[in-house]
């Protein structure tokens, strides 16, 4: 009797820990490469979406665009599904054959896409598409409205001798070539004098306050007052207005530039079907309009604008008319980013 106890005994525990394994092994795991907290690993956010499909959304974070890209190249095979890339490395991932060619048949959220999103030569190659629009935003002008008393309208007040010593222009050089391209009347996007834009750069600095490298450095020089008028993204502007701060946000007459995140599947994902789950999900106007809710950049899903208060869209400008005025950021080759690089660095030091 003590061994059929034993026996029986060995057999329940057994059975127990079986479906355990197998409740536990129920739930799958897609693996997202992200920014750390940019929507996609809110748990509130994403919770709907884990227990519609009965899966796990596992995140590794990146610190780069080029450490992205490392990422890609390095992986192990089907150890990542779903990544974030931007128009930076995009080209260079399609290129290589790093991100699998997405049907936006199987979304059922594409078709409310802002058309010129639909149409961004950095997510397409040989009439597919390898990268789905999710977000994107703009920088250009901010300025404080208890400060400057006049309306402001054009890149050349970063250039306004009345605005001395209260002017920021952030240490980038992307944004500067382009923001310098834009005053001249050059194409930000490919410019065609940079040594125009370099004396132009120059000219800007003896008017500078400082260069700025993080949002918090702008916002704490906006509240201090020590800056009245600068460089700044859409994104951050909406979140210091929501804040209190008597911040307003332009896109100059120029235009302003433009950039737009993009989820890709990962070649060689053991989970595509997921994965184009998940992009229809982070591309649907629920979870959009939630997440500019809570402070996330703009969304790519016209339908959202329907779920947001009329005086956010406005500012945040989420519409096509906004979206015509901006110089989306492209692709550039490593040694065209060298020479601007190397330009900026001679305006800084100069």
């Amino acid at each position: 009797m003590k061994k059929w106890s034993m026996f029986l005994l060995i057999v329940v525990v057994f059975s127990v820990f079986a479906v355990g394994c197998a409740s536990s092994g129920d739930q799958k795991e897609l693996v997202v490469v992200n920014w750390k907290d940019y929507g996609s690993d809110d748990q509130e956010l994403i919770k709907e979406f884990e227990q519609q499909h009965k899966v796990k959304v596992v995140h590794q974070y990146m610190a780069s665009e080029e450490e992205l890209l490392t990422k890609l190249r390095t992986h192990q095979k089907g150890s990542i599904d779903v990544v974030l890339p931007n128009a930076s490395i995009l080209p260079v991932a399609i290129q290589e054959g790093l991100v699998e060619p997405i049907d936006p048949n199987k979304l059922t959220n594409y078709q409310h896409i802002f058309e010129r999103f639909k149409n961004l030569p950095e997510n397409q190659k040989d009439g597919k598409l390898y990268a789905v629009p999710w977000v994107w935003g703009s920088t250009g002008i901010a300025y404080n409205k208890e400060l400057v008393k006049e309306k402001i309208d054009s890149v050349q007040v970063l250039w306004d001798p009345k605005y001395k010593g209260k002017i920021a222009f952030r240490d980038d050089f992307n944004d500067a070539v382009m923001m310098a391209a834009m005053a001249l009347g050059q194409d930000p996007n490919h410019p065609s004098d940079l040594e125009a834009i370099k004396k132009k750069l120059i000219e800007q600095k003896a008017y500078n306050r400082t260069y700025w490298k993080t949002g918090d450095e702008f916002s704490k020089l906006f509240a201090s007052k020590q800056i009245s008028v600068g460089v700044m993204w859409s994104g951050q502007s909406a979140t210091m207005k929501k804040n209190g701060e008597p911040i307003e946000y332009v896109i100059p007459k120029e235009g302003a530039i433009g950039w737009v995140d993009h989820w890709a599947i990962v070649k060689g994902s053991k989970n595509k079907d997921l994965a184009l789950k998940f992009i229809d999900f982070m591309i649907s106007k629920e979870f959009q309009a939630n997440w500019v809710k809570k402070g996330g950049p703009n969304p790519v899903n016209t339908q959202a604008q329907k779920e947001l208060d009329a005086k956010i869209v406005q500012e945040l400008g989420i519409n096509e008319e906004t979206i015509k005025k901006l110089h989306f950021i492209m692709h550039r080759p490593d040694a065209e980013k060298k020479k601007w690089n190397t330009l900026w660095q001679e305006v800084k030091s100069h």
